[in-house]
């Protein structure tokens, strides 16, 4: 890889350890003749600041989150240094600052792309504008009130795969498998798999298990109604930040988004070797 022109730092959380750990970054890459600075509100609509090759989150995986659509559409590498508890798309932990500027100024990083999804909410009505986001953990439906199951009709290129009566359904990508599909019991997925995965939260019925899916088929969820339940609103969320409602009549349409998240790894970086960490095996 190239030596980044321009490198921002952002750090959502202004703890005294993530203060220090800024300072920490921006000193070592001025040491090593790399271009970086804090990346804010009074950068984002700077025409050359706005716009950093390399975009280092100082946080955890939901900081990580929150920024993988910015930077997706952008095309900007997204690293992060791991100041939460899992950190599964982090590329370096609070010790590794050193380590990570190094891999900059040596052009020895690494990127790899990271499958999102394309989520489309389709309305009845033909005047009504469908909504379109990105996912790259996972989109998932259920009932605005907790505690109450769903009826959803899941279709694959247009066929009838079943009707999940769950406390919900959700669709994830290979780096989402590590999060709430691992958590409902879905499969773990290495993360360049070419794969997506069905998952029924807490269905009803006991055969109803996780899917894999190749990750070139159309999605489909349709919610229907359950008897006596006609005036519950339901909902849907993607990777756990935007929550929208969605009615009976309208369906969430998911396929693999033309875009991907080019993440930045450590040449040390070894899957295996995190997954036995994170998940104490």
């Amino acid at each position: 890889m190239k030596t980044p022109a321009s490198i921002g730092v952002l750090s959502p959380m202004r703890t005294p350890e993530c203060v220090l750990v800024m300072q920490e970054l921006l000193q070592a890459c001025e040491q090593a003749g790399l271009m970086a600075y804090e990346y804010g509100r009074h950068t984002q609509t700077d025409p050359v600041l706005g716009r950093p090759e390399v975009l280092i989150c100082l946080g955890g995986d939901g900081t990580m989150l929150g920024h993988a659509t910015f930077a997706a559409q952008h095309g900007i590498t997204l690293g992060g240094i791991n100041m939460g508890h899992l950190g599964f798309l982090t590329a370096a932990g609070r010790e590794e600052v050193q380590s990570l500027v190094a891999a900059l100024a040596s052009g020895t990083y690494g990127v790899e792309n990271r499958v999102m999804l394309s989520v489309t909410r389709c309305c009845s009505s033909p005047d009504t504008t469908h909504d379109s986001l990105l996912a790259l953990n996972e989109i998932s439906l259920m009932r605005d009130q907790t505690g109450r199951m769903i009826d959803v009709d899941v279709e694959l290129d247009g066929c009838l795969l079943n009707r999940y009566h769950a406390d919900g359904v959700l669709v994830a990508t290979p780096t989402g498998s590590t999060a709430y599909s691992l958590s409902a019991g879905g499969p773990l997925l290495w993360p360049t798999a070419e794969v997506m995965c069905l998952t029924p939260i807490c269905p009803h019925s006991l055969t109803s298990r996780p899917v894999v899916l190749p990750d070139d088929v159309e999605i489909t969820l349709r919610p229907r109604e359950r008897r006596g339940r006609a005036g519950e609103s339901l909902i849907y969320s993607v990777d756990g930040h935007a929550t929208r409602p969605i009615a009976l009549n309208e369906t969430l349409t998911i396929r693999k988004a033309a875009t991907s998240l080019k993440l930045l790894t450590l040449p040390t970086s070894d899957y295996a070797a995190r997954l036995r960490a994170k998940l104490g095996w």
